[in-house]
């Protein structure tokens, strides 16, 4: 079950309304049964590996609870530890760790996602951040909660678990206006996804599959439009992931924060994929020693962090050079801040005025473009015979209509073009304090329910339009 089709809608409405009609104290076990179903309407054996990694989680923490000495329940910890990751490297990475020689049968969609919340949860029992959970449900739930199960965002246990409990499922109500900004905010994401993600994604696919064929700047817009490929479709599964969770009452973390308008490579991983990064961050740079052991270790830390996260994305060495560009972009800029903070005082710029800070937000989109190229191309040969196009720019590509024949007509680009403007307006006003969708909301009833059965007709319509058009999965559900 994909969750852009008529089959998930109708499969989320009735969850919805169930849920609300429901006592509190089915609540949990209802929600429980969603998750299993629409997670094992995909592949029934995708729940085998999902019901052992969420009952080894569950009574490893209450192992490491009753631990008499602290050096035996980081023994435990650890144990468990390596367990999941052993898991989640025979699924993902038995092809790529053995060369080949060894391939899993099948690849559990979302298999990345909980199993870093299940290390998560264990490591918080371990520091004694959170109370390990003694009802299995509950932690199931917060494992196998259909809203994230398949990309995210990576919960917390201390967010999610006492959402669960008894008291809090009790003062949940049928609250109209709460389910109304849900599913408003799961429109946001259907509209990045249909409307933008799947349109750009022909144009790009078109041109890396041959790029031999194209000029230098015909690739340099096509690696720009990729960027917001990946931002449309992860950012648009998040946008629809916390909609559906906020319409169900629960809230669930953000995980995108106007990542194309940061003004450093560290601030673009404080608003891209928040909880991944959070998660790194919290449960291995800071265990690692993070900066505290002088400043050697603290850039090693950052570049295996960032080694990491790129094997996390994916089995090959795209990822993880993609991981480690992103790792020294912050070293050499750390190494550099004294330059850039001399040279800036030299020349007299304010780091406040628009013109700076427009300039660092080009710097550090270039720097991420750069990478993204990494990210898409399936091997390293590719990424250098991408880059050999840039030195024949062909810059006429740009204005022969070109574009126009990479799968979409004049009409989807015109409304990929227009979509990826609107966007853009919606993050500068968001990055203003300004929401859209909360003006809309504060407007008459009968100007605010035509604009919003406007913006369901557009999205419907403009997600079955369009030569060879089709809707694909997400992303990061290969993740």
């Amino acid at each position: 079950m994909e969750i852009v089709s008529i089959e998930f809608l109708i499969f989320f409405a009735i969850v919805v309304v169930v849920f609300h009609i429901l006592p509190a104290r089915a609540r949990c076990g209802f929600l429980l049964l969603a998750g299993y179903l629409f997670y094992g309407s995909r592949d029934l054996r995708y729940l085998a590996v999902l019901a052992v990694a969420t009952l080894v989680s569950w009574a490893g923490a209450l192992l490491i609870d009753r631990g008499k000495t602290r050096s035996g329940r980081r023994s435990v910890c650890i144990a468990l530890w390596a367990f999941h990751l052993v898991l989640l490297g025979y699924f993902k990475y038995a092809g790529f760790l053995t060369g080949g020689r060894i391939e899993s049968l099948l690849l559990p969609v979302g298999i990345s996602f909980y199993l870093f919340m299940a290390c998560g949860y264990l490591m918080d029992v371990y520091y004694g951040r959170i109370s390990p959970e003694k009802n299995i449900v509950r932690y199931a739930l917060f494992v196998s909660f259909f809203p994230t199960i398949l990309s995210g965002p990576i919960e917390r246990a201390g967010n999610m678990l006492p959402q669960f409990s008894l008291t809090f499922l009790e003062r949940v109500r049928f609250d109209t206006d709460r389910i109304r900004d849900g599913f408003v905010r799961m429109l946001w994401g259907f509209f990045m996804k249909l409307v933008l993600a799947d349109r750009i994604a022909i144009l790009t696919d078109t041109v890396y599959a041959s790029p031999e064929q194209y000029g230098g700047a015909l690739m340099a817009i096509v690696t720009v439009l990729y960027s917001f490929r990946i931002y449309c479709d992860f950012a648009g599964y998040s946008h629809i992931a916390v909609g559906m969770a906020q319409c169900l009452g629960i809230r669930v973390m953000e995980n995108f924060k106007n990542p194309y308008l940061a003004e450093s490579i560290p601030d673009f991983w404080r608003r891209w994929h928040i909880s991944l990064s959070s998660w790194f961050r919290d449960y291995v740079y800071i265990p690692l020693g993070g900066n505290r052991k002088g400043i050697v270790r603290k850039y090693v830390n950052i570049m295996v962090v960032f080694l990491l996260s790129g094997l996390w994305h994916g089995a090959g060495w795209t990822f993880i050079v993609w991981g480690g560009l992103h790792g020294l972009y912050q070293v050499v800029g750390a190494l550099l801040s004294g330059v850039r903070k001399k040279a800036a005082a030299f020349f007299g710029a304010d780091q406040s005025r628009v013109s700076v800070r427009i300039v660092k937000i080009l710097f550090t989109f270039g720097l991420v473009n750069l990478a993204w190229i990494f990210f898409q191309a399936p091997d390293l040969a590719s990424v250098a015979q991408i880059c050999s196009r840039f030195v024949h720019p062909k810059v006429w590509e740009l204005f022969d209509g070109t574009i126009c024949t990479l799968g979409l007509d004049r009409a989807n680009v015109a409304v990929m073009f227009g979509g990826l403007a609107l966007v853009g307006i919606v993050d500068l006003l968001d990055e203003r304090g300004i929401r859209l969708s909360e003006k809309i909301a504060s407007m008459r009833l009968w100007i605010r329910w035509p604009v919003y059965l406007a913006a369901i007709l557009f999205i419907v319509l403009c997600g079955m339009w369009g030569t060879g058009y089709d809707s694909t999965s997400f992303i990061y559900y290969r993740f």
